[in-house]
């Protein structure tokens, strides 16, 4: 499906997107992400292994929502996934780029001091962590899987 000239200049800025996909249960599972158009497909990375990873591997229909106020796109479709580590890191890395202006900086700092919280209390109990708190170095890390996704029908307000 083809997007409007309003809606592609629309998408092609840097918004957030809620991501909605299919729990095993049936119930919608949404988180924010980030993307990008690459034509008229979205590219979108997840983590290896999340949830949104496995419900797409049992179901691959997926419907994002991106908004600027009562403005908005929602597009629904099918996404092929690319598992290969090296080129969906590249993948990530591109989106990174293009949302690297929106990072708070007191966000990172929340993800840091928390990890670095969390660590200390298992020392100050005699314990072990069983794995690096560090979130955000997690959060960067992590095996990606990169989420192209045909667009097969779209809805917008504000943007025709």
């Amino acid at each position: 499906m083809q997007l409007t000239n309003s809606q592609h200049s629309f998408l092609s800025k840097v918004h957030f997107a809620v991501v909605s996909t299919i729990a095993s249960d049936g119930m919608p599972h949404q988180t924010v992400m980030w993307y990008r158009l690459n034509g008229d497909q979205l590219l979108l990375s997840t983590p290896f292994d999340s949830l949104k990873h496995k419900h797409l591997k049992r179901d691959n229909r997926i419907s994002v929502c991106v908004e600027k106020g009562y403005a908005y796109v929602t597009l629904t479709g099918n996404v092929t996934m690319n598992e290969e580590p090296v080129s969906a890191r590249k993948d990530y890395d591109i989106l990174g780029k293009r949302y690297r202006g929106t990072f708070n900086p007191f966000m990172i700092l929340g993800f840091m001091l928390r990890g670095a919280l969390n660590s200390l209390k298992h020392k100050l109990n005699g314990e072990t962590p069983q794995k690096d708190t560090n979130l955000m170095q997690e959060l960067f890390t992590r095996d990606r899987v990169t989420l192209h996704m045909q667009v097969e029908k779209i809805h917008s307000n504000s943007l025709d």
